[in-house]
């Protein structure tokens, strides 16, 4: 009996032994996967550093500006709520004066000097596709900038792009389909387009030559970043009799194609692309913006939407004015609240691979009626891809279709 009693005790010996072992070895191995974790550039146990190339000089340097009001915004906001998972949000903002070259030079300074997590909202198709080559060689990630090159959202090639701004291929193209099938299905139509001379532009104008309505292309005309008038480009569309003029600009140079227009009296409606699409035009050209026309991919600035009203709410408790709200600064503003829940939802060890892990679970994301709702997988980092038409009527940018 006592030799039974003596053997039960050096079992149950035993198994302590290898129960305490064994959570040892629980511990250790939750020991490890913690000091396994590597935090990603620009990321410290305090904070979350970015950076962003704008022009903040230069002929589109009103873009620029109202961009950063919108990501400052953000920044203080988020601050303001006590970060992300215990993180302060900061972002370095550079001027890059729209010119390809200087968002080039940016990037390496993000990337050796500041040595920022991503590049976030940055302004400019030709500026973000000359820079991008860095930003993927250094494995940065670059985020929701106002770029519209279609060969950005490839995502073999660029693995860690990621946008809500479709194309201006798609955009164009959708634009020729709407005029054809919805706006003057039986109207002879005569085309007239000016865009960026740049690989934007050409994208610009490619796409509405695949559109159904591709034929009715009459004028094609470029138009350089330091131009300071669009006359020979208005006399061309005059003496072709054009219907409409399509205008890939922003909103200042729009206004100024509108302003001699009139005054050298081209009779065409004029369609602004979605950088057009701001309060500045009107207020810079008046009555002469009534019934001018806009192709974007989000709403309007002024629209009665919960998603606008979080919009306004934040650029003017940044200071910002009417000529600061337009496409620029509300992408930037709806980038912001994409990357907030691609930060949170990466968790504390933040890093390259966690953000697009986290980016790529992001399904219907409810932006507020400024988009349709965005999702993104590890096959498609583009999140938006429709395309909204707006008439100026009444002072205002009203969406018709």
């Amino acid at each position: 009996m006592r030799r039974a009693f003596l053997q039960l005790l050096a079992v149950l010996a035993v198994f302590t032994l290898f129960a305490a072992a064994c959570g040892d070895d629980d511990e250790s191995a939750a020991a490890d996967a913690e000091s396994e974790c590597v935090l990603g550039r620009g990321v410290s146990d305090t904070e979350i550093k970015l950076g962003s190339s704008q022009p903040l000089t230069g002929n589109l340097a009103a873009l620029g500006e109202a961009t950063a009001f919108a990501l400052n915004g953000h920044v203080d906001r988020i601050n303001a709520a006590g970060g992300i998972n215990g993180r302060m949000l900061s972002v370095v903002i550079q001027d890059d004066e729209f010119m390809p070259e200087k968002a080039v030079a940016n990037g390496q300074y993000f990337i050796e000097r500041e040595k920022v997590f991503a590049v976030w909202g940055s302004v400019g198709t030709a500026p973000t596709s000359a820079a991008i080559e860095i930003h993927d060689d250094a494995e940065m990630l670059t985020l929701f900038p106002f770029a519209l090159n279609k060969d950005l959202i490839d995502v073999v090639a660029h693995p860690l792009y990621f946008s809500h701004a479709p194309p201006a291929y798609a955009q164009t193209k959708a634009w020729g389909k709407w005029l054809v099938n919805d706006f003057r299905p039986n109207e002879e139509l005569r085309i007239g387009m000016m865009v960026i001379n740049s690989a934007d532009g050409e994208q610009t104008t490619q796409g509405f030559e695949a559109s159904i309505a591709g034929d009715s292309l009459v004028d094609n005309q470029t138009w350089e970043r330091d131009a300071t008038t669009y006359g020979p480009q208005i006399v061309s569309f005059i003496g072709n009799e054009v219907t409409d003029v399509y205008l890939g600009t922003a909103d200042t140079q729009y206004a100024q194609f509108i302003q001699e227009a009139d005054q050298l009296g081209l009779e065409a409606r004029l369609w602004g692309s979605s950088g057009t699409i701001t309060d500045n035009v009107i207020a810079l050209t008046g009555d002469l913006s009534e019934g001018v026309f806009g192709v974007g991919f989000v709403a309007s600035s002024t629209a009665d939407i919960p998603g606008i009203q979080g919009y306004r709410d934040l650029m003017f408790g940044q200071g910002a004015d009417a000529s600061h709200l337009g496409t620029a600064s509300l992408i930037a503003y709806l980038s912001g609240l994409v990357v907030e829940e691609g930060l949170t939802q990466a968790g504390e060890c933040l890093n390259n691979d966690t953000f697009v892990e986290a980016m790529e679970s992001i399904t219907d994301f409810d932006t507020g009626g400024i988009t349709q709702p965005m999702t993104f997988t590890s096959e498609n980092h583009l999140g938006n891809n429709s395309v909204v038409i707006f008439e100026v009527k009444g002072g205002a940018w009203t969406r018709i279709n």
